[in-house]
C-alpha cells in the first residue's frame, strides 16, 4: 500500500527531518522491513531554494551576521549535533571560494572538543542546502519516491476520512495545487506579525529592508536587548567601520551620518558572552535526581525544587556559596556591564579558564525540555513570565565578537540601552506621525522618548494568532489546531498593552501560544467528539517555532533536530506495524 508523507516548509526543520527520516527507512530496508518504492515524500517550500529556510538565506542576511549558538551544537542530526562543525571542517576550501571575505572565520578549526566557532548564518544555509540535496539522493537512490514544490505555499488542511486534503497556489504562476497525504508535518518556521504603519518593522528581517528604508542620521528605536537586537544594530551601523587601537580594542569609527539607537526592553538586559567550556560534570542537577523527585511528586516539578538542585551544583562547583544577588542585580552601565562579561569571557572564573556557571548550564540543555514539560502549571506560567529572559540571557549567548562590536557602539554613543521596566506603554502618535515609549527610569522619574523610526527585534512572536500566514489562519479558525491552554490557580491580572506583546487572559486561563501538542510524537492535539477532551490528530504533526509554547528549545537547531528525531521514529513505527 502507498504511503504519502507531505512536509510543509523546507527550511531548517523540514531538512532535518528528511534526512533524519530518508535515514531510517533506509535502515528498515536493509533490514528488509520496508519497501522504499512505497513511500512518496512531497516538500513544499515558499521560496525557489530548498534548506536554508529563513534565518540562514543569503538574501535575507548580511555577511557580519553569524550563528549565536556553536557551531558544534548546530548539526541538523539528533545523534551527531557536532554535524555542522564537521561539515564546515571539510568543506573549508569550497567555503573559503564562495565567501572569500568570511575567510577568517570558516578557515580555523577547533584546537580542543569544547572550542565554540561562529560562523556567518549564511553558511549555516549553505550546510542546509547541502544536507537537503544529499538526503533527497541518497532517497532516491534506493528507490524512495521525493517530489520538490519549490515557490508553493501550503494554504488549506482538511481532514478527509484517513486522509488529509492539502490545497494551496504556486507563488509564480499562480496556479492552485491540490494533493492528498497520509501524514502531514507542519515545519513552516518563523513568521512575523503584518504591520501596515509606515516606518514600523515587525521584523530585522531582510536586513536590506532596514538599510533601505532608515535613512542615515535618523533615531531608531528598537524593541529588544537580545541576539535579534544586537543583530539589528549591526545592521543599522554597517556603514561606519571598526579597528583596533593601540591597546587592541575594539573602536566603532561611525560614519558622516550615522543613526542613532536606543535598545529598549522590561529588563534592559544583555546576553551573556560565550565563554570556555570546562571539564566539571555535574553531580548534582543530574537526570538521576529530576526522575527522582519527578516520581516523588507524582510526575511533576517545581521551580524550588529545580532551583534547589542548580544552586546545589553551583555551590559544589565553585567551592563556596554562589552569588546569585551579582547575577540577578547587577549594578553598572550597560557599557561597564559588557566589559564585565567579555573579561569574564576570555578570563573564565574557574582554574582552567573555563566559565563554570556557563560549563553547569550546557550540560542541562539535554534537559531543559524534560523539565520544562514537568513543571506544574503555576510554575510555568511563572518561569514564563519572571524568568524565561534570564534563562535564555544565560544559556542563549552572544559571541565574543559581537559583544566587542556591541561595546564598541555603546563607547561611542552610536547604541544606548533602556530599561522599560515591567509597566511601559508602547503606542503610535498619529497626530505626531511618531512612536511613543512611555516608561519610567530606575529612579523612579517617568520618561517620554519619541522615534520616527521603530525596529521590533524581539524575536519570534509567542502567540501563533499573531502569524499572518493563510495556512496559520486556516488551521486556527477551522479548529484543526488547538493553541495550548490551561486552567491554573494564579491569574495574571495585567499584560502589558504594546504592539510588541500579545495579551494574556487575566481569568485564570494560561494560553502559551503555541500549537498543542503530544510532545512525546509531535502529533498534533484536537478536541474529542465530547468538546473537553483532546486526543491525538494521527495524521498531523507540528515541528519548530509554531511548538513554543509547550517545547523551550523548538528553535534551536539541536531541538529541532531532537523533535525530527522522534517523528521519523513515530513515522517508521507506523510503517511498519
Amino acid at each position: 500500500m502507498e504511503f504519502k508523507f507531505a512536509i510543509i516548509g523546507g527550511g531548517l526543520a523540514g531538512t532535518s527531518m528528511l534526512y533524519q527520516f530518508v535515514q531510517k527507512v533506509r535502515q528498515q530496508k536493509e533490514r528488509g522491513r520496508l519497501q522504499p518504492g512505497t513511500i512518496e515524500i512531497r516538500i513544499f517550500e515558499k521560496q525557489d531554494v530548498f534548506g536554508p529556510g529563513f534565518p540562514h538565506c543569503d538574501r535575507y542576511v548580511m555577511p557580519y551576521h553569524i550563528t549565536n549558538m556553536c557551531a558544534q551544537d548546530m548539526g541538523i542530526l539528533a545523534g551527531h549535533r557536532a554535524d555542522f562543525q564537521e561539515w564546515v571542517e571539510s568543506n573549508r576550501s569550497m567555503l573559503q571560494d564562495c565567501f572569500p571575505h568570511f575567510d577568517g572565520l570558516v578557515s580555523q578549526s577547533p584546537t580542543t572538543r569544547d572550542q565554540c566557532n561562529h560562523y556567518p548564518r549564511a553558511v549555516m544555509g549553505e550546510y542546509l542546502k547541502a544536507r537537503f540535496k544529499e538526503a533527497v539522493q541518497i532517497a532516491r537512490n534506493f528507490g524512495l519516491m521525493v517530489k520538490l514544490h519549490s515557490d508553493t505555499e501550503i494554504t488549506g488542511l482538511l481532514e478527509i476520512g484517513d486522509k488529509i486534503h492539502l490545497s494551496g497556489k504556486h507563488l509564480v504562476s499562480g496556479k492552485r495545487i491540490a494533493c492528498d497525504a497520509d501524514r502531514v508535518l507542519l515545519a513552516t518556521g518563523h513568521w512575523f506579525e503584518e504591520s501596515r504603519r509606515s516606518n514600523y518593522f515587525t521584523s530585522p528581517w531582510p536586513a536590506q529592508n532596514l538599510l533601505r528604508n532608515i535613512p542615515p542620521g535618523a533615531s531608531v528605536g528598537v524593541i529588544g536587548t537580545s541576539l535579534s537586537a544586537i543583530e539589528t544594530v549591526l545592521t543599522l551601523t554597517a556603514d561606519g567601520k571598526f579597528v583596533r587601537d593601540a591597546s587592541q580594542d575594539l573602536v566603532y569609527v561611525p560614519s558622516g551620518q550615522p543613526r542613532k539607537i536606543v535598545l529598549y526592553s522590561r529588563t534592559g538586559m544583555l546576553p551573556k558572552v560565550r565563554g570556555r567550556i570546562g571539564k566539571h560534570r555535574n553531580r548534582i542537577f543530574t537526570r538521576e535526581n529530576i526522575n527522582r523527585l519527578r516520581v516523588e511528586n507524582d510526575g511533576f516539578l517545581t521551580l524550588e525544587q529545580i532551583f534547589q538542585l542548580l544552586n546545589a551544583e553551583l555551590q559544589a562547583a565553585y567551592g563556596r556559596p554562589f552569588n546569585w544577588d551579582a547575577m540577578l542585580n547587577a549594578s553598572g552601565t550597560h557599557a561597564e556591564l559588557l566589559q564585565k562579561y567579555l573579561n569574564d569571557a576570555k578570563t573564565g572564573d574557574g582554574p582552567q579558564g573555563e566559565l563554570v556557571w556557563q560549563t553547569l548550564l550546557h550540560q542541562t540543555f539535554a534537559l531543559v525540555r524534560e523539565l520544562y514539560l514537568n513543571l506544574t502549571s503555576d510554575d510555568r506560567k511563572r518561569f514564563d513570565r519572571d524568568y524565561t529572559t534570564l534563562f535564555f540571557m544565560h544559556a542563549a549567548t552572544q559571541p565574543r565578537v559581537n559583544a566587542e562590536k556591541l561595546l564598541a557602539l555603546l563607547k561611542s554613543g552610536s547604541v544606548r540601552a533602556h530599561r522599560l521596566g515591567p509597566h511601559y506603554r508602547f503606542y503610535k502618535d498619529d497626530a505626531k506621525n511618531c512612536y511613543v515609549f512611555n516608561y519610567e527610569e530606575i529612579e523612579g522619574q517617568p520618561r517620554q522618548d519619541t522615534y520616527q523610526y521603530v525596529v521590533n527585534a524581539r524575536g519570534q512572536p509567542r502567540s501563533l494568532a499573531t502569524n499572518p500566514s493563510e495556512l496559520a489562519q486556516n488551521l486556527i479558525n477551522s479548529g484543526t489546531i488547538q493553541i495550548e491552554e490551561f486552567q491554573d490557580t494564579d491569574p495574571i491580572a495585567s499584560s502589558e498593552k504594546s504592539m510588541a506583546t500579545e495579551k494574556t487572559p487575566g481569568d485564570g486561563r494560561y494560553n502559551t501560544g503555541g500549537i498543542r501538542i503530544d510532545p512525546q510524537t509531535h502529533l498534533v492535539m484536537r478536541k474529542g467528539s465530547g468538546g473537553g477532551t483532546v486526543t491525538p490528530f494521527h495524521t498531523i504533526y507540528a515541528v519548530g517555532a509554531l511548538t513554543r509554547g509547550q517545547i523551550i528549545d523548538a528553535s534551536m537547531a539541536h531541538g529541532i533536530a531532537l523533535s525530527t528525531a522522534k517523528i521519523a521514529e513515530d513515522l517508521v513505527d507506523h510503517l511498519t506495524q
